[in-house]
C-alpha cells in the first residue's frame, strides 16, 4: 500500500469564490501545462491555505469551475445554455486555458445562430 501511495497524485482541495472542489495535482498541470492553474501548482509558487481546512482560495465566481475541471480531467466542453457560454469563456480565459481557441468559436457560432 505504502508503495501506492508514493504514485498517487496529491489531493488539491480549491475554495473558487466560496465553492468548494477536490481534485489532483495531476489533473491541474497535465492537459494544460501552460495555464494558471498547472504554475499554481507546478511547486514553484508557494500557496496561501485556508488554516483550518486546507482549502487554496481563488477570488472568482465558482458557478463554471466544475466545467473548468471537466475539460483538465476529460478534455471535453460541456454543453450549456447559450448564454452560459460566454461566462465559461471568461473563466476559461482568466486560468489561461488553451480550450479558449477553439471554444471561442463555439461562442461566435452562438452568437450568430448557429452559423
Amino acid at each position: 500500500m505504502k508503495d501506492a501511495e508514493s504514485h498517487s497524485p496529491s489531493v488539491v482541495r480549491l475554495n473558487i469564490g466560496g465553492k468548494k472542489f477536490c481534485t489532483t495535482t495531476d489533473t491541474l498541470t497535465q492537459r494544460e501545462p501552460d495555464s494558471m492553474l498547472a504554475a499554481m501548482f507546478s511547486g514553484r509558487h508557494t500557496l496561501s491555505l485556508d488554516s483550518d481546512k486546507g482549502y487554496v482560495f481563488v477570488d472568482r465566481d465558482g458557478k463554471h469551475f466544475r466545467h473548468i475541471l471537466n475539460w483538465l480531467r476529460d478534455g471535453v466542453v460541456a454543453t450549456l445554455e447559450d448564454s452560459e457560454y460566454t461566462e465559461l469563456l471568461r473563466e476559461v480565459e482568466y486560468y489561461q486555458l488553451l480550450v479558449a481557441e477553439p471554444f471561442s468559436w463555439v461562442v461566435i457560432s452562438y452568437q450568430n445562430g448557429g452559423q
